[in-house]
């Protein structure tokens, strides 16, 4: 057998999991169907945010130790920075989500302080007089994310990993109940497991190895703009509804389950203002998240862009006559529970499952494909109990 295991996806997921793997002797090979990082890790901001969730807090350490080491050691750079990181809010109430947020931050292992307007102006002067005020955390970073997944597939190969891009992975082969390997259009390729990291198409694979994934995908648009002339940020901004009520439920659009959450799947797309600024003295503004029925369809990108244009304009009025230069979209793979889906999938001896992220593949990348390498390898025990197991949802 030519390979120990064969990985399919080329985002941050799959890149850091082969590098894991071929780092502890096996035979590895990754299969992406386009570029590597043309999913969602090549479309979202390039921001580290520590997450409130307890099950993430130290693989959050674990990635920004991993980064830094794979930026110190290799030939590609990718811009790791820390980041100052403001959850903003706009009256009372989201104020109030903010501190709670915060507080649960703060549990997590990362500080944060509540500060009113005058302080939060101070800080970053192109935004609103208006608004209400901002919780200060500690411990964000940024990064350039195509470059990330490029310095990792580096490292997978320097490991003796190999990696082939522009390859669709169409189906899986099965011995029994055993997946044995994957059919491409260049024909099968064998291995003793395979690890489905492609994101929200990743259900649609693990299904032909009869056991399906509660992984569906969320459309976020994003928006970049010209240098900004009147204002430098400095800070990682997030509008303090973005993670739900009490700052715990990572949010996002609803499984569609009947034909009439599809009918208003249309109307479904919701947007909160992020900015991420970049060297360049350019921002990325964001976000938003709806469904996505069918993965490569962008049909809601004008609606998208306009709304978030509109809610950056509110938070910050320098934006309001800051040039947009681009704008794009990407499909994250949520799980029902905001957590990544990480181990063996049930019924199907062989398979492995890397995905779910939903907005924070890049800060729980490195350590969960850490988890899946021991657990694929022998090193650890693929106990139910582990938060992140996909036994939780059979």
């Amino acid at each position: 057998m030519a390979h120990d295991v064969i990985v399919v996806g080329g985002g941050i997921a799959g890149c850091a999991c082969a590098e894991q793997l071929a780092a502890r002797g096996s035979r590895v090979l990754l299969l992406e169907r386009g570029p590597l990082a043309g999913g969602a890790t090549g479309r979202n901001q390039g921001g580290l945010l520590p997450s409130p969730l307890p099950a993430c807090g130290g693989l959050f350490a674990e990635a920004i130790a991993y980064y830094e080491q794979a930026e110190r050691e290799g030939e590609v750079p990718f811009q790791l920075r820390p980041h100052g990181y403001l959850l903003v809010a706009t009256d009372e109430d989201s104020l109030g989500r903010a501190r709670s947020h915060g507080a649960a931050l703060t549990e997590a292992g990362f500080p944060s302080a509540e500060i009113g307007t005058r302080e939060l102006l101070e800080l970053e002067p192109g935004l609103s007089p208006a608004l209400a005020g901002a919780v200060v955390v500690e411990g964000a970073y940024a990064l350039h994310p195509v470059l990330a997944a490029t310095a990792l597939a580096e490292r997978a190969r320097r490991a003796g990993a190999e990696i082939v891009t522009h390859t669709s992975v169409r189906g899986l082969l099965r011995r029994g109940d055993r997946v044995t390997g994957v059919i491409t259009d260049d024909g099968p390729k064998q291995a003793g497991a395979v690890v489905l990291a492609a994101g929200p198409w990743s259900r649609s694979l693990a299904q032909q190895a009869g056991t399906d994934i509660p992984v569906f995908g969320a459309r976020g648009w994003l928006v970049r703009t010209a240098p900004v002339a009147d204002a430098a940020f400095g800070h990682t901004l997030m509008q303090s509804t973005w993670h739900g009520s009490g700052g715990l439920k990572r949010q996002g659009p609803p499984l569609l389950d009947e034909v009439s959450d599809a009918a208003r799947a249309s109307s479904g797309t919701q947007v909160v203002f992020s900015l991420q600024p970049l060297p360049s003295g350019e921002v990325v503004l964001g976000s938003s998240s709806g469904p996505a029925l069918q993965l490569d369809d962008v049909r809601d990108g004008e609606q998208a862009v306009a709304l978030i244009t509109a809610a950056a304009a509110r938070h910050a009025p320098a934006l309001a006559r800051t040039p947009v230069r681009a704008a794009w979209s990407g499909v994250r793979p949520m799980s029902p529970d905001g957590l990544p889906i990480v181990g063996p999938a049930p019924g199907a001896p062989g398979l492995w499952l890397l995905s779910g992220y939903g907005i924070d593949g890049m800060p729980l990348a490195p350590g969960t494909s850490r988890l899946l390498a021991e657990y694929l390898t022998g090193a650890r025990s693929p106990a139910e109990t582990e938060p992140f197991s996909p036994a939780r949802f059979a």
